[in-house]
């Protein structure tokens, strides 16, 4: 019991040494220190970190064992936007929420009021769910015949994804085989 608490409190020292390290993003392929601005959600699969560095519109990587941090997606001038894509020719605009199901992250893209799916082995990002053109709104529906207004954070149980959409002041349910939308 002591060893587990004893590493648990190990890397939630190391968490924070990560996400506290810095006040902007420097986006390079790898950097030891990695550096932040305003990082929102956090998600883990045990070996790695998954950041949404809101301020800088990146979804960061970060290796647990060794503190080496790069960018999975999201522009490397730290330029905010809606553009799908892979790797760095994706856009996001203030992400905060951020999960990891199988093998795919999911962000709650806040200033784009939708939510994106990047597959994690090759930083390729798609609109999941909310207007393609950004639009607020509170409809549900499938896919992008749905709207969210500030989504911010997301979390899931393997078959659906819960998302708390802030500007609605509701809670969403996305099937993720369907990508159907309904306010809980």
């Amino acid at each position: 019991m002591r060893q587990n608490l004893t590493i648990l409190l190990l890397i939630v020292s190391m968490i924070f040494m990560v996400v506290s390290c810095g006040s902007q993003t420097t986006d390079s392929t790898t950097t030891s220190a990695g550096t932040f601005d305003n990082p929102g959600g956090l998600t883990t699969d045990g070996t790695n970190l998954y950041i949404a560095d809101t301020g800088s519109n990146l979804i960061r990587i970060v290796v647990i064992s060794t503190g080496e941090a790069w960018t999975l997606a999201g522009s490397s001038t730290g330029a905010a936007g809606s553009s799908d894509g892979t790797g760095t020719s994706a856009l996001f605009n203030g992400p905060e929420g951020i999960t990891l199901t199988g093998s795919n992250l999911y962000v709650a893209d806040t200033g784009n009021n939708t939510i994106r799916k990047i597959v994690v082995s090759t930083g390729e990002v798609t609109l999941f769910a909310g207007s393609s053109a950004g639009a607020s709104g509170s409809t549900d529906g499938v896919g992008t015949a749905s709207s969210f207004h500030s989504p911010s954070g997301i979390t899931s149980d393997g078959t659906n994804l819960y998302v708390t959409d802030a500007g609605n002041n509701s809670v969403r349910k996305i099937v993720i085989s369907t990508k159907s939308v309904t306010t809980l």
